[in-house]
């Protein structure tokens, strides 16, 4: 199988350069110079140049790789002392002893109100003690929750444990199984006016260390201002707009799969699988989707680096778009290009320049030989002098061609106007045509002044059927006149054999001013009468039938006769230039149906059905003229 499937792609590859190959040699001269010095010279230097590029872009592409995640090992402690400010501020707070204390009356029953005042007075000087604090919320055990929040400006409603996604119960489970600060990734949490407000937040357990088996007494929350993360790992020009131009830009994404910062601020929180619905083997990147909601980047264009951080669990990804960092390179390449191409047209002048002279030369031997082929064969190939190159030899042997052809023509001509002007008086030896019309109508008048009308008649149609006949027997006429024609000679053709058979004629009237070529039917319907009905005393039959079938004429004649032998049936079906053994029967046919395929070529067609003592059915068709 393996071999035969070989086989197969050899043979389809040899066909294809077979192909190639001849249309290779169909191209002119010039053609064919231009093509070799292109394969020859531009397309080696293309392979080069193109090379050289992949290469080029390789080593660049490694070299900014290894940039990238230097700058991400930056980037990384820049986020971790960033969150280790905000850390401290939460250590203050659960290790506060006054805090701890006011904790640990509100989950009594009394003294709630004025130790709750306290309380949310505390939160409100630390959340202004530092940019970018949204929120600072205790929420204690006892199920009651004080919090100070810089965004509501209200100690009734959060900006974030308000949204349908917040469980305290949960929340404080978690917070309360964990060891050490607890990280929660960034969501969207209030719209004020037209800004979104997305935040993280930072948990830690209470715990009262005088007094430690009363275990967690209640959980701090400190709610940070996502931009923190942002202005975090990414430089000013990043931070400035959302899809801004800039061409490298850092995000985050936690251990989940959830997007914890992102330059465009409605991708916050979502799974990166959202963005990854569609898989394309040309983009392998779990990052393609969320990076095509930049507008200035291409998923499809873009370099991703990351790098996780330990302390937090999140992945620092670096994006560059690969387009704008090639730029350089990809103007180099066009400017190479650019003279490449400024080469290759210089090369083509040059060339075309060179081959001038050649390519005339050919093309006035083409043009001789094409107005040579249409018929004038005057022509000759005018021949500059002191030209003796190879071209030039050829045209001089085309001219004693032409010349020769001519002479030949001549002497054709000299012959056949010979061999005319001898026909021309073979037939003044003939009788004249009119001499024979007036003595058929002189032994008419004869005819009838002894009363013999039949035979009157009879000698009026012969007159008429030899007129139609004789004058311009090849030219054309109409369906109609042609119908007339037959009925008069079918009238003499009945006297003569004494009616021992019928003629049933059905004509479309459609067809009637159609034209057809004088005497096409009258050969197959003398067929039927001298050998389909030979020997017949009566009972004869023929039928003639012509229909309308749009763009062309179909005729059908039929008989019921002596019909014919299956050889001659298939002899005329299959018409060839080969002669017909006929034995007389079916020679008229044989002409005929000549006729019909020299007049109408393939638009002419025919069919003939017999077989002995069944009659025949011939079927002609002819296009409408």
């Amino acid at each position: 199988m393996q071999g035969s499937a070989l086989n197969k792609s050899l043979l389809s590859s040899k066909k294809k350069h077979n192909l190639l190959f001849r249309r290779f040699k169909k191209m002119s001269f010039k053609f064919k110079l231009l093509f070799s010095f292109i394969f020859v010279s531009i397309i080696p230097i293309l392979v080069v140049q193109s090379i050289s590029y992949y290469n080029t872009t390789k080593t660049m592409k490694a070299n900014v790789d290894e940039l990238i995640r230097l700058s991400l090992v930056q980037t990384k402690k820049n986020l971790d002392t960033k969150l280790a400010s905000y850390t401290d501020i939460l250590r203050q707070i659960y290790m506060d002893d006054e805090i701890i204390d006011l904790v640990n009356e509100i989950n009594q029953e009394s003294g709630n109100a004025i130790k709750t005042s306290l309380l949310r007075d505390k939160l409100s000087k630390l959340a202004n003690s530092k940019d970018g604090i949204r929120s600072i919320a205790i929420l204690c055990k006892s199920g009651k929750t004080i919090f100070y929040d810089t965004l509501t400006a209200s100690s009734i409603e959060s900006s974030w444990m308000n949204s349908k996604n917040f469980s305290r119960n949960s929340y404080y489970a978690d917070v309360a199984k964990s060891k050490g600060a607890f990280i929660l990734p960034a969501s969207f949490a209030i719209q004020l006016g037209n800004k979104k407000y997305y935040l993280f937040h930072i948990a830690n357990t209470i715990v009262d260390f005088n007094n430690m088996e009363k275990g967690t007494v209640g959980i701090v929350v400190i709610s940070i201002d996502e931009d923190i993360l942002f202005k975090a790992i990414n430089d000013e020009d990043s931070v400035k707009l959302e899809n801004s131009g800039v061409e490298s830009v850092n995000f985050i994404v936690d251990n989940n799969g959830f997007v914890v910062s992102f330059p465009k601020k409605n991708c916050i929180g979502t799974d990166l699988t959202k963005y990854n619905l569609v898989k394309s083997p040309r983009i392998n990147n779990k990052y393609s989707g969320l990076i095509k909601e930049l507008s200035n980047y291409s998923s499809s264009s873009v370099i991703t680096n990351e790098l996780q951080d330990e302390k937090t669990g999140w992945i620092i990804v670096n994006a560059v778009n690969q387009s704008y960092l090639f730029s350089k390179v990809h103007m180099a390449q066009n400017l190479t290009i650019i003279f490449g191409v400024v080469a290759l047209l210089f090369s083509i002048i040059i060339i075309v320049y060179l081959t001038r002279n050649f390519s005339i030369s050919i093309d006035k031997i083409l043009r001789a030989m094409k107005t040579a082929q249409e018929g004038e064969l005057s022509v000759q190939v005018e021949l500059d002098e002191g030209d003796e190159d190879e071209l030039s030899k050829v045209a001089a042997r085309f001219n004693k061609m032409i010349f020769k052809i001519n002479k030949l023509l001549e002497e054709v001509k000299n012959a056949t106007f010979k061999q005319k002007e001898a026909e021309i008086r073979a037939l003044e030896a003939q009788i004249n045509p009119h001499f024979l019309y007036n003595t058929l109508d002189a032994i008419n008048w004869m005819a009838i002044e002894k009363e013999e009308h039949e035979i009157s008649n009879m000698l009026k149609t012969l007159a008429q059927i030899l007129r139609y006949s004789i004058n311009k027997s090849n030219t054309i006429v109409s369906m109609r006149e042609e119908i007339e024609w037959l009925k008069q000679y079918l009238y003499l053709q009945q006297t003569r054999f004494n009616y021992s058979f019928e003629c049933y004629m059905n004509v479309d009237e459609k067809v009637m001013d159609s034209s057809v070529h004088k005497l096409l039917f009258q050969p197959f319907i003398e067929n039927v009468i001298i050998h389909g009905f030979e020997g017949l005393k009566k009972g004869g039959i023929i039928k003639i039938e012509a229909r309308d079938m749009g763009e062309c004429i179909q005729i059908l004649i039929k008989d019921n006769g002596k019909g014919m032998k299956e050889e001659l049936v298939e002899a005329l079906n299959t018409l060839d230039d080969k002669p017909i053994e006929t034995n007389g029967s079916g020679l008229g046919i044989s002409n005929a149906l000549t006729r019909i395929k020299m007049y109408y070529e393939e638009k002419g067609a025919w069919k003939i059905t017999s077989s002995p003592g069944q009659g025949t059915s011939i079927y002609l068709q002819i296009p409408k003229l």
